[in-house]
């Protein structure tokens, strides 16, 4: 498992590129996301929104949108094995 600020570094270098997040979920298992950290165009600007992604970042979760299925998945910073 990589640590919670080699993850955080990795993701900042992303910026608004693909980037691909092998990651241990919930029950074990192991779970791979080819998604966008920030992309542009989903970004969420309501107060609600910013309250739900500052709980997120609070419990150690990132937010990343997955691009098959074009939905918001999120994993635990702690959980990355490998972000390419």
């Amino acid at each position: 498992m990589l640590n919670v600020q080699t993850v955080k570094d990795l993701i900042d270098s992303k910026g608004t590129k693909i980037a691909t997040v092998k990651f241990i979920k919930a029950d074990g298992s192991e779970r791979v996301v080819n998604g966008l950290f920030k992309p542009t165009s989903k970004i969420v600007g309501s107060d609600r929104g910013l309250a739900q992604g500052e709980a997120m970042r609070a419990r150690g979760q990132v937010a990343i949108w997955e691009i098959a299925s074009k939905k918001w998945k999120s994993f635990y910073a702690d959980k990355v094995v490998e972000i390419i």
